[in-house]
């Protein structure tokens, strides 16, 4: 799943779990062998619980994001990660917003996200 360009239709946090609804994110999907990649659109909710840093300002939204920081404990990956994603540890997401300057960051002790409805496929990308 690709950060740069997805749509954020809202974050809903209380201090102990966060809710992020994406409501639109590239996913590539590959095949061992394949000449070509395929590019698809799905939505769903990203959650990461045992908050233990938790953001309080957020962009107007709909937003779209500019770049990502997943952290999956010792690692973190920049602006794309591996779904399904259920990570547990010292986990947590910060989110730099177009047109907003502060990051949105959450660190926690769980983080899970899968797609909530089937993707729909855009096109065949190059390897």
């Amino acid at each position: 799943m690709q950060f740069p360009g997805m749509k954020i239709k809202s974050i809903d946090s209380d201090g102990e779990n966060a809710h992020i609804d994406i409501d639109y994110a590239i996913i590539i999907k590959n095949m061992d062998d394949a000449e070509q990649d395929t590019r698809w659109h799905g939505k769903g909710r990203l959650t990461i619980s045992e908050l233990v840093i938790d953001s309080d300002e957020f962009p107007d939204f709909p937003a779209t994001v500019k770049s990502a920081d997943i952290k999956d404990n010792q690692i973190t990956y920049r602006d794309e990660a591996v779904i399904p994603i259920k990570y547990h540890g010292n986990v947590g997401l910060t989110l730099q917003f177009n047109d907003f300057s502060t990051p949105v960051k959450f660190i926690g002790e769980r983080m899970e996200f899968d797609v909530a409805e089937h993707e729909k496929y855009i096109e065949h990308i190059d390897a």
